[in-house]
């Protein structure tokens, strides 16, 4: 079986359904690489998430499976990134896969850079991935939010009129525990945009 490791919005079933319909994802942590926030290339109106090669560092994500067929459709979704073929002990299974996993691919950021004014992150964006990882545990959560880099200033409360085009159907419990995980880092209590 081939698996897609998604460490960002696609961490979310919501939003990774309009790629991957009707698959499920499975929990896990790729070792060697670091998550950072970075503006887009191609988008000049916000950030997203981006992983680099960092020997010491991990990510969590799920590994999602994938027919071979369509990946030259993902890679036009993923334009900007190379598709990186890992090796198998690069990814911690943190849940039970259906069918061993033949080949993981991940995308890499071409370039990064960190936010700015203009390419700010997106708290719709930031509820889309934290909502994904929720619905694996709230310790999952705060992980991404500990192993993400790049956290700055230029960050943009849009939940009234979200700019990221696929945070959708968030409910109000949702974001309520969002908030509370957010409240509760500190290193992140001086960047928080207020609502």
């Amino acid at each position: 079986m081939v698996y897609i490791f998604g460490y960002g919005s696609l961490i979310d079933a919501d939003c990774r359904q309009r790629t991957f319909p009707g698959e499920q994802a499975y929990a896990a942590r790729l070792h060697g690489y670091q998550r950072y926030w970075s503006g887009l290339k191609g988008y000049n109106d916000r950030s997203a998430v981006v992983i680099s090669p960092e020997a010491k560092a991990s990510v969590n994500g799920v590994l999602i499976p994938f027919d071979e067929a369509f990946l030259a459709q993902l890679d036009q979704r993923e334009a900007g990134y190379d598709r990186v073929l890992l090796k198998a002990e690069q990814v911690e299974l943190l849940s039970e896969l259906p069918q061993p996993a033949i080949k993981i691919y991940v995308y890499v950021a071409q370039e990064y850079w960190h936010p700015q004014s203009d390419s700010p992150i997106l708290q719709s964006y930031l509820d889309v991935c934290l909502r994904g990882c929720l619905a694996i545990s709230e310790q999952y959560a705060r992980e991404f939010l500990l192993s993400t880099n790049y956290w700055v200033s230029h960050w943009l409360d849009d939940r009234q009129q979200p700019l990221y085009p696929r945070a959708e159907n968030i409910d109000a419990l949702a974001l309520e525990q969002i908030d509370s995980i957010l409240n509760d880092m500190a290193h992140l209590a001086e960047l928080k945009p207020k609502p």
